[in-house]
């Protein structure tokens, strides 16, 4: 039995239920979030906070079991590096059916993780599905959303509702480890 999501989540789930975007903090950095399961709501999300090489949107797990059947053919490598990683971790990973075509790179691969922040967790969780998501910045920015202030104010007018929690902390100063598994079948750690 999981305890309720306090007052200020209950408004995150219900707007990425209505196909809206959510600013929340994660466990290192702000991301912009929507649903998997509201296409245009992604794509939005895609638009106000476009893929670039600082920032590629990536699908937030509540559970390696999710993740699995997400992405079935994750190598087991790679899932156990996920299971044992204590830092944000992010793995570029075959897509599978059920991944949407704009989150698909040009090697048919998504950014998948889990998370590791406790609200995170319980969004992804109640929505039954993973939340997509982006680094919480605008196009050309190269700043790291690493607080609440060094958000853009097109990126926090863009956002549908923005979560009232850990505003006046430095999160983090880096963006989750990324990893793959090369074609020599060793896993590699991408900059």
């Amino acid at each position: 039995m999981h305890h309720p999501l306090p007052p200020l989540g209950y408004r995150a789930l219900s707007t990425l239920h209505a196909g809206g975007l959510v600013l929340l903090p994660t466990a290192n950095l702000w991301q912009l979030t929507a649903s998997v399961h509201h296409p245009a709501a992604c794509q939005r999300l895609l638009e106000v906070c476009p893929p670039a090489g600082l920032n590629r949107p990536e699908l937030v797990f509540a559970d390696p079991e999710t993740l699995f059947d997400w992405c079935p053919k994750i190598h087991p490598r790679l899932f156990t590096l996920l299971a044992y990683h204590k830092r944000p971790l992010t793995l570029l990973v075959p897509a599978g059916r059920k991944v949407p075509l704009a989150l698909i790179d040009h090697n048919g691969e998504v950014a998948v993780r889990l998370a590791m922040d406790s609200f995170c967790y319980r969004l992804s969780e109640d929505m039954e599905a993973p939340l997509v998501c982006c680094l919480a910045v605008g196009p050309g920015e190269q700043t790291l959303p690493t607080s609440f202030g060094k958000i853009r104010s097109d990126v926090l007018r863009a956002a549908n509702y923005t979560v009232q929690r850990r505003q006046r902390e430095e999160l983090g100063r880096f963006r989750a480890v990324r990893a793959r598994l090369g074609a020599d079948g060793e896993i590699e750690f991408l900059r």
